[in-house]
């Protein structure tokens, strides 16, 4: 049985913008010079990231401070660029002819300092039907703009996150929001690609809790679940030996 993979980050975006699901999904456009100053002057803050890519490599986050003023960020290097032409050429020496996207930037929650984001795992069950399996946080590193495990991120559990400031049935309750949100995402996706039997979708929650799609994954890890979130690790084996992805790379 095959499992249906899409790597463009641009065609799950722009399928899900046009959806019931889009005032999850942060303005997203393909990145040239006119809609780099667009997006800018918009939300002073947007990610350069690529179209095809994987553990965050390559991404950028862009901020505009007073006037004509850019910070730009990769890794753990900050540029200040005094000029939109600047920032630009500076993106296009790292990029090169490679299909990039810019999207509005979200302030996400942090952590004891450090902000995270949420990988939510939807994977097509035993009766075929999309059920959301697992809720991990990702904090990042110290002075990351990424949160990938890759790129020395830490696992943790969302009631840790966010203990802090809610109380438990409120987690609970939020809980629920997210794996509604999962589910709704499979079911959206899975109506354009066909074959789709599992995602792994980075939800960044705002100051005010509301959630927002960063980007979905049709290849998720499961490996760091084993670890993590035992009992669902066992749940979600035994869904992926069922539609076949044991016996695939």
């Amino acid at each position: 049985m095959s499992i249906r993979r899409v790597f463009s980050k641009w065609k799950k975006t722009r399928n899900l913008q046009s959806s019931s699901l889009k005032r999850y999904i942060p303005e997203t456009v393909i990145f040239n010079y006119d809609r780099l100053g667009e997006m800018l002057t918009r939300h002073k803050m947007v990610y350069v990231k690529p179209d095809k890519g994987t553990h965050g490599n390559g991404v950028m986050r862009v901020k505009q401070h007073s006037g004509t003023s850019f910070e730009l960020r990769e890794g753990v290097s900050t540029q200040t660029l005094n000029s939109l032409d600047s920032l630009h050429a500076a993106i296009k020496t790292r990029i090169g002819k490679r299909m990039y996207l810019v999207q509005k930037g979200i302030h996400m929650m942090t952590h004891r300092g450090r902000k995270f984001d949420l990988r939510v795992l939807v994977q097509k069950n035993l009766d075929n039907k999309w059920e959301s399996m697992s809720i991990l946080g990702r904090k990042a590193a110290a002075h990351k703009i990424v949160t990938n495990v890759s790129n020395g991120g830490k696992m943790e559990t969302l009631s840790k996150l966010l203990h802090s400031r809610l109380n438990d049935a409120s987690i609970r309750r939020l809980g629920r929001e997210l794996e509604q949100l999962g589910v709704s995402t499979g079911r959206e996706l899975s109506r354009t690609y066909k074959g789709l039997k599992e995602l792994g979708i980075d939800i960044a929650l705002d100051k005010s809790m509301h959630p927002w799609i960063l980007e979905v994954n049709t290849n998720p890890a499961i490996y760091v679940y084993r670890t993590f979130d035992p009992r669902a690790y066992r749940r979600i084996c035994r869904n992926a030996k069922a539609y076949g992805r044991f016996g695939q790379k």
